[in-house]
C-alpha cells in the first residue's frame, strides 16, 4: 500500500485568487510550471506528481497538483517554525527515525513513478540483479553479535550503547559500487538504525536472516535514490525538488495531526485538548440545537423474555414462536424465570437505571417487535447457564439532556475539531497571501477553478 502522501489528495481549501494575492501567470521559463518565492517547480517534477496523484484520482489536473505542491511547501516550512522535525515525524522509541520515514516514502514514490525504468536498470547490472553492484558480502557471525550486543540478557528497552554502536559500525554486511564515483557500505549499525521497535527486537534476538534481509532492503533503497538523482528523467535538480516535495508533505501531515485536523477521531492531541477545554456552554448549546439527532437515545423499553435450561429447550420454544404462538403464552408455559406467570413480562426498563442486569441492557439495543434467536446467558467455565429468548414490545426514544457529561464531551470534541480546521484554513490563507507565486500561462484558466471535490 502506497503512503498517502503519494496520492496527492485534493486540497482541503481550494485555490482562491482573492486570498492568494500575489499570483502571476507570466512564467515563461522553459521547463518550469511555477515558482514560489523564486523557488522552481520544474515540469518534470509536476508531471511525476500528477502521475502519482492520478493513481488515486484519475481526473487530477496539473493545476491541482501545482497548488498541492505549493501548499505543502508553505505549510511544511511553517510547521518547521512551530515544531521540531522529531515532533512532526514522531521520532520516538517505537517507530522509525524521521530520516528513515523520509527515505521509505521517497523510495515508495519513486518506485510507483518509475517502476519499469528501475526494473530495467537493475536488469542491466552485472548478474542481472543488485548482487552485481556488491564488492563485499558478510553475514554477521556469533562473534559479531557478541561484540555489538554483549552477553545475552533480558532488557526492558532494546537499544545499543556507545560501545555497541561503535562495534556495529565495524561490521560491514555489504560493500557496493553503483558507478565509478559512488561507493558505499551497509553496516550492522545502518541496519539497526533503520528499524522500528519490532525490528530492533529481531536484531537483539541475533536473527542473522532478518539482518541480511534488512541489509538487502537498504541496498535496494539506496540504489533507487542514486538512480533517481543521477540517472532518472528528473535530473539532479529535479530530484532535489522531488525529495523536498515528499518531505514537505510529511511535515505538513505531521503538523495537521498535531493540531488535530487529520488525527484519528479517538486521538487526543494537546491542541484538541486545549480547544475542547475552552468550549463554552453557549457553544455546546448551539451545537446541541443543530445536531440533536446525534444525541438521540432510547429512553425506555417494554420487554418480555423466556428463560430455559438448555439449548434444546430454547430451540423448541423458539420454533413455537416462529409458528406464530403468542410470546406471553409460551413464556407462561415453559419459562423457568420467576416472571413466567406474568408471561415473562420485564415491565418498562428505564435508560440509565442503576444495577441493570445484562439482559435488561441487551433489551435497549434490540429492535421492537422482533423475537431474538435463543442465546446463552453469561457464565463461568464449567457452569451450566440458562438460555434466553427476548422480545422488545415497545421502545420510547428521546434525547440525552443538554447538560449531561456525554453531550458536553461529544459537542466539545466536535467543536474543537472545527476550530482546528479553521486554524488550518486560516494559516493556509495567510501563507498564500504572503507568497509570491508565478505560474506558467497554461495553468491560468485551470488555476482559477476551485479544486473539484475539495472540502474537509
Amino acid at each position: 500500500m502506497l503512503p498517502r502522501l503519494l496520492l496527492i489528495p485534493l486540497l482541503l481549501a481550494p485555490l482562491s485568487l482573492d486570498v492568494q494575492a500575489s499570483v502571476r501567470h507570466d512564467l515563461n521559463t522553459p521547463g518550469l510550471a511555477a515558482t514560489l518565492d523564486g523557488a522552481p517547480f520544474p515540469d518534470t517534477v509536476v508531471n511525476v506528481m500528477q502521475k502519482l496523484a492520478q493513481r488515486a484520482n484519475p481526473q487530477a489536473t496539473k493545476a491541482e497538483v501545482v497548488q498541492a505542491l505549493v501548499d505543502d511547501r508553505l505549510l511544511g516550512a511553517y510547521a518547521r517554525q512551530q515544531y521540531s522535525v522529531a515532533e512532526l515525524m514522531e521520532d520516538n522509541k517505537v517507530g522509525y527515525h524521521p530520516e528513515m520515514q523520509l527515505q521509505q516514502s521517497l523510495v515508495s514514490a519513486l518506485q510507483a513513478a518509475f517502476g519499469p525504468q528501475l526494473s530495467a536498470a537493475v536488469k542491466a547490472e552485472k548478474n542481472g540483479n543488485l548482487t552485481g553492484v556488491l564488492t563485499q558480502q558478510h553475514e554477521p557471525t556469533a562473534a559479531d553479535w557478541d561484540a555489538v550486543l554483549g552477553k545475552p540478557k533480558m532488557l526492558l528497552e532494546y537499544a545499543l550503547d556507545d560501545k555497541g554502536r561503535a562495534a556495529a559500525a565495524k561490521v560491514v554486511v555489504f560493500a557496493y559500487r553503483f558507478d565509478s564515483k559512488t561507493r558505499g557500505q551497509v553496516t550492522l549499525r545502518d541496519i539497526y538504525d533503520a528499524q522500528n521497535v519490532q525490528g530492533r527486537n529481531q536484531l537483539h534476538a541475533r536473527d542473522t536472516g532478518f539482518a541480511m534481509a534488512q541489509a538487502r532492503q537498504l541496498l535496494e533503497q539506496r540504489y533507487v535514490l542514486h538512480w533517481a538523482e543521477y540517472r532518472s528523467p528528473l535530473g539532479r535538480d529535479g530530484y532535489a525538488v522531488f525529495r523536498r516535495a515528499i518531505e514537505d508533505r510529511l511535515l505538513r501531515d505531521g503538523w495537521m495531526a498535531l493540531i488535530g485536523v487529520s488525527s484519528d477521531i479517538h486521538d487526543d492531541t494537546e491542541n484538541l485538548k486545549r480547544l475542547a477545554a475552552a468550549v463554552t456552554t453557549e457553544e455546546v448549546h448551539s451545537y446541541y440545537e443543530k445536531h440533536r439527532d446525534e444525541f438521540r437515545r432510547v429512553e425506555k423499553v417494554k420487554a418480555r423474555h423466556i428463560r430455559l435450561p438448555d439449548e434444546a429447550a430454547a430451540s423448541a420454544a423458539y420454533a413455537r414462536l416462529q409458528k406464530g404462538e403468542d410470546f406471553a403464552a409460551v413464556a407462561t408455559a415453559v419459562s423457568q424465570a420467576a416472571d413466567a406467570a406474568q408471561g415473562g413480562d420485564m415491565g418498562w426498563l428505564l435508560h440509565g437505571q442503576k444495577q441493570a442486569s445484562w439482559l435488561e441492557s441487551l433489551a435497549f439495543v434490540q429492535p421492537a417487535g422482533v423475537v431474538s434467536k435463543p442465546f446463552r446467558s453469561p457464565g463461568r467455565p464449567g457452569d451450566n447457564p440458562a438460555w434466553e429468548i427476548l422480545k422488545v414490545e415497545e421502545r420510547v426514544e428521546g434525547f440525552q439532556p443538554e447538560d449531561s457529561t456525554e453531550v458536553r464531551y461529544v459537542a466539545s470534541q466536535a467543536i474543537a475539531r472545527q476550530k482546528a480546521l479553521q486554524e488550518y484554513r486560516g494559516t493556509l490563507d495567510k501563507l498564500r497571501a504572503a507568497a509570491d507565486l508565478r505560474l506558467h500561462p497554461s495553468l491560468s484558466p485551470m488555476a482559477r477553478q476551485p479544486a473539484k471535490g475539495s472540502g474537509a
